[in-house]
């Protein structure tokens, strides 16, 4: 796993969207904008899933995804796997914090990702170099 730095993860917190990439088992990309998500620590993104139809299959065939966003201080592309919580705590806190963040939606499912490479996307010599 990678751990983020602080530089990032204050860019993550200053992001509202993020835009997630999944792949079905047969390779069939996917990507859709991400509004309900935070960082639960350093290694660990929870993704609330509202709406996901194909990004939920694929996320079940191919449990590999890719985030990416460019904020106010800049941007990465974060890579990891996730598993999906449809009951159980993990679920329940979602639930919990959705009533807090959006209270007009309900979560289908938590989507936990665990960080494994965070890559620049920066403009430069070193876009796309991979940092963590």
């Amino acid at each position: 796993m990678a751990k983020l730095t602080e530089e990032i993860k204050e860019s993550l917190a200053g992001t509202k969207i993020v835009f997630m990439a999944t792949a079905s088992k047969n390779s069939k990309p996917n990507v859709v904008p991400i509004g309900a998500f935070k960082l639960l620590d350093d290694e660990t993104l929870l993704i609330s899933d509202q709406y996901f139809n194909k990004t939920l299959s694929n996320m079940k065939e191919n449990p590999q995804v890719a985030l990416s966003y460019w904020g106010e201080k800049g941007g990465y592309q974060i890579k990891g796997s996730v598993t999906l919580h449809t009951n159980g705590e993990v679920f329940k806190k979602d639930v919990a914090w959705m009533k807090e963040f959006r209270p007009n939606l309900a979560p289908k499912s938590a989507v936990i990702m665990k960080i494994a490479e965070v890559y620049t996307i920066k403009p430069g010599a070193d876009a796309g170099k991979k940092i963590l």
